[in-house]
């Protein structure tokens, strides 16, 4: 189950309200690396690297997501108190369809990380935050150059 965010208009303007899809990315760095996540099989920008993170499900607090979803695709262990927010992205992925991304970050975590989701991810390794692959989601390496404030807009120009 997602869980979505209701934005609301003026009357005028609430012919159709806006449902959109949460999800939790995770940040983790270690000696000026990245752990970024090769993408298979999703239906989504498969072949791709991303942060590891998914969607938020029904009834569930955002931090408490993004640990949940730490342990099922990288198998580590973050305490809520090691999570911080990092930005907060309004994502025009097409014409019909954009997410909101709470976007954490974790120097400190307990287990080893490892792939639990094989069937979704080709390989995860540690990349240089300067050398971030070209077959990397293109909103990734724009949010981690940012020095925008914590809120950051994503493809509305393009589209």
């Amino acid at each position: 189950m997602q869980i979505y965010i209701l934005v609301l208009g003026r009357e005028e303007n609430m012919k159709e309200r806006n449902k959109l899809p949460v999800s939790v990315q995770l940040i983790l760095e270690k000696e000026d690396k990245i752990l970024l996540m090769k993408r298979k099989n999703t239906g989504y920008e498969d072949g791709k690297y991303s942060l590891p993170g998914g969607h938020v499900e029904a009834n569930e607090e955002i931090r408490k997501a993004m640990i949940r979803e730490a342990k099922e695709e990288i198998g580590i262990q973050i305490d809520l108190q090691d999570i911080e927010l990092y930005k907060v992205m309004n994502r025009k992925v097409n014409k019909e369809q954009e997410y909101i991304d709470f976007i954490f970050k974790a120097n400190q975590w307990t287990g080893e990380i490892t792939n639990e989701e094989e069937e979704k991810c080709e390989e995860i390794k540690w990349v240089n935050m300067n050398e971030i692959p070209k077959n990397t989601l293109s909103y990734i390496p724009k949010m981690l150059k940012s020095q925008e404030s914590m809120y950051l807009p994503y493809n509305w120009e393009e589209i």
